[in-house]
């Protein structure tokens, strides 16, 4: 997280990538839950090093761990400068290679502003995490796609004996169409909805489930386009294994 703020304060691309995995999205939703933003890495980078003002470092910042289990974190962090704020929502998961940030999701604030608020968001976005366990029960690639954005990454941490790796929703719900081709469903795990953090149109949840035997914890980063909560990033493992 301090690799990401010297970052920010110097515009260096660089040191940016020492903190995020090259796969991880930035999302930002635009005001009163329009469409959804979305910058690659690559793109982030390029922002930084063709930028031809000079860096204007942060005249504060405050950063919160919301859950840290093993290899598995959840972060907040506020950063301030004279004319605005950002919020931001991470991931971040202890690669091989170290810990790592694999999601952002971030509130633009204006001077004088307030986040805005949802009164539903919560229950809205509990009803959307039910479903999410309703398609691991049901193995159902449909409700995936209805509960997801379409590029909503999943990775994956001391999985099946793998330190680390992730995949596509595309492949995840590959996985699930094959089981429900053999007839297979999966109701006998159970699942707990353990947190929901929301800030604005972006929020953060924590699950855990009980599934052969092993305790798994989900971290999630949800967001409201256009009224609609949908998850937009995904970490998820094991966090008995590594990170100790």
């Amino acid at each position: 997280m301090q690799a990401y703020f010297r970052a920010s304060d110097t515009r260096s691309s660089q040191t940016l990538r020492s903190a995020f995995h090259p796969s991880a999205l930035m999302l930002q939703v635009e005001r009163d839950g329009g469409a959804l933003r979305r910058v690659t890495q690559l793109e982030w980078w390029q922002r930084l090093d063709s930028s031809a003002s000079p860096p204007q470092p942060a005249t504060e910042r405050h950063l919160k761990v919301l859950d840290r289990e093993g290899p598995l974190a959840l972060v907040e962090a506020v950063s301030r400068w004279p004319g605005h704020a950002f919020d931001d929502l991470m991931l971040l998961v202890e690669t091989p290679g170290g810990w790592r940030i694999v999601g952002k999701a971030f509130e633009r604030i204006e001077v004088g502003e307030q986040l805005p608020s949802v009164p539903s968001a919560e229950g809205d976005i509990r009803a959307v995490l039910a479903r999410k366990i309703e398609a691991h029960a049901a193995y159902s690639p449909a409700l995936l796609h209805q509960t997801h954005t379409p590029d909503c990454p999943y990775y994956r941490v001391h999985v099946k004996g793998i330190p680390f790796d992730w995949v596509t929703l595309s492949e995840a719900a590959a996985g699930y169409a094959d089981h429900q081709s053999r007839g297979e469903t999966d109701r006998e795990s159970p699942w707990r909805i353990l947190a929901v953090e929301v800030r604005g149109s972006i929020a953060a949840a924590k699950l855990d489930v009980v599934f052969e035997g092993v305790r798994y914890i989900d971290h999630l980063l949800l967001v409201r386009e256009r009224g609609t909560w949908r998850i937009a990033a995904a970490a998820w493992g094991d966090p008995k294994a590594g990170g100790r």
